[in-house]
């Protein structure tokens, strides 16, 4: 990190911030290196009511259908590999629209989910995982994606689910601090490392609870995996 980009942290996230960063990319010149932030939200979690929200937005869950024509334009960081491997499992997208045009989705998923290539998160079935949230360049700024969530949260809380369950890299500071905002709480971290072909993943004691740990399942990798 250059120097500029480490006083611009110190000064918005503070000092032991912009240390762990620097820490993460060292880790990262030589391995894959991550500690993923566990998190869950409930709908009483929720303190600003006006998450729950849409004015102005056609907000719904979208079907692989509707979402393919968007993918195929290559404008929503969306890929018509990622819908077939999404519907196959079963997740869900929960999508506002202004007008015709899709301003921001997220996705929803009850069975273990793939975090990159290499690594599956699984979590406890009373919840259901959000992950791949996204927003249009031209609608942030709106809380489009926390207001997505919220009303996502609340229509799986209405079909039996606790809530949310999410994960943050532990070097987004800016996530942190917005899902925090939101009404996320952080009951645990897992730490995943990739080097010389083998994983290691590390859930902290607070997983526990949530049924929360990774897992590299490719045949060609070794995996230790310790949940404490």
């Amino acid at each position: 990190m250059r120097v500029p980009n480490v006083l611009g942290y110190v000064r918005k996230y503070g000092v032991r911030a912009a240390l762990h960063d620097i820490e993460c990319r060292l880790v990262n010149k030589v391995a894959h290196f991550e500690i993923l932030k566990g998190m869950t939200v409930r709908v009483q979690d929720v303190h600003d009511p006006s998450l729950f929200e849409a004015e102005g937005f056609d907000a719904r869950f979208v079907g692989d259908d509707e979402l393919a024509k968007f993918a195929h334009e290559g404008a929503h960081e969306l890929s018509v590999d990622f819908l077939r491997n999404a519907s196959g499992r079963g997740d869900r997208c929960y999508a506002l629209f202004h007008g015709k045009a899709l301003a921001a989705y997220g996705w929803y998923s009850k069975l273990p989910t793939p975090i990159d290539e290499h690594f599956v998160l699984h979590f406890g079935q009373a919840w259901t995982y959000m992950y791949k949230g996204y927003t249009v360049p031209a609608y942030r700024g709106k809380r489009l994606h926390a207001v997505g969530m919220c009303r996502a949260l609340r229509a799986f809380t209405e079909e039996g689910q606790k809530g949310l369950i999410s994960c943050v890299a532990s070097t987004n500071f800016a996530s942190l601090h917005s899902v925090s905002r939101m009404g996320y709480r952080i009951f645990g971290e897992v730490y995943v490392l990739r080097a010389g072909g083998r994983s290691f993943t590390y859930a902290t004691k607070g997983c526990r609870d949530y049924g929360f740990w990774v897992e590299s399942p490719a045949p060609d990798m070794a995996l230790v995996r310790h949940i404490a």
